[in-house]
């Protein structure tokens, strides 16, 4: 299965932003040089170098329509001669890691509502490179390069949001017409803006791009069985 560009690209933009560090239970890990620059200052560079990975990521789904190329090696395949025992763990897995990235978008979202455009909660949201050890979820990076999924070398990883959603198509059916992948794709487009507004230190329009990104978070989470509402105690 070919990579879907839009999701490629967006795996691409979400690689390139963040904090100078990133780790577990809210951990620092900062470069030697950290000291030296802020944290705006680190965020605005790393998007400076978007336009790379956005190439290679168009690359990598304009050249490569290989299946092992999609997302964890196997795009929406991954269920894909297991049985069912198997496909539901893995389904569970999938979902426990989306949990956990609303509940940090949920942070997110009140760090803006206080006027922030910096800081953890959007360091655990955006930062592109791996926490030194997985979390309780078993997540190894962000929110949105575990939900959306991020480029190493030549491959799409990650990505637990669309392989979620792909385990709700029906035998014999394109994922792309599945309500949950639909939803997906729609979300997926969504966390650039807040991004980029962050970057740039404009607290009015992260709170619009998070306003606009709110809703298709709740539609996608109830479109793959979990509680659509964010206010829920689940992703508190």
């Amino acid at each position: 299965m070919k990579i879907p560009f839009a999701i490629a690209c967006l795996a691409a933009a979400a690689s390139t932003s963040g904090a100078l560090a990133y780790a577990p239970e809210h951990q620092t890990r900062r470069s030697a040089t950290s000291n030296d620059l802020s944290r705006r200052a680190a965020l605005s560079r790393a998007i400076s170098v978007a336009g790379s990975a956005f190439a290679s990521a168009a690359l990598l789904s304009a050249t490569s329509p290989s299946p092992s190329l999609a997302f964890d090696g196997s795009g929406s395949s991954a269920y894909s001669g297991k049985n069912p025992q198997s496909v539901l763990e893995r389904k569970k897995a999938y979902q426990a890691r989306v949990v956990q990235d609303a509940k940090d978008f949920n942070r997110l979202g009140a760090a803006i509502a206080r006027g922030e455009t910096e800081g953890d909660p959007w360091a655990f949201v955006f930062f592109p490179f791996e926490r030194r050890e997985p979390d309780a979820a078993g997540r190894t990076f962000a929110a949105v390069p575990d939900l959306i999924g991020h480029v190493e070398g030549r491959e799409l990883v990650g990505g637990c949001g669309y392989l979620l959603a792909s385990s709700f198509t029906r035998a014999g059916k394109p994922p792309e017409t599945t309500p949950a992948v639909k939803s997906f794709t729609a979300l997926s487009k969504m966390f650039d803006p807040i991004k980029a507004a962050g970057a740039k230190g404009d607290v009015g329009k992260a709170k619009a791009a998070f306003g606009k990104a709110a809703p298709l978070f709740a539609k996608y989470l109830e479109d793959v069985g979990l509680p659509g509402d964010l206010a829920d105690p689940l992703y508190r």
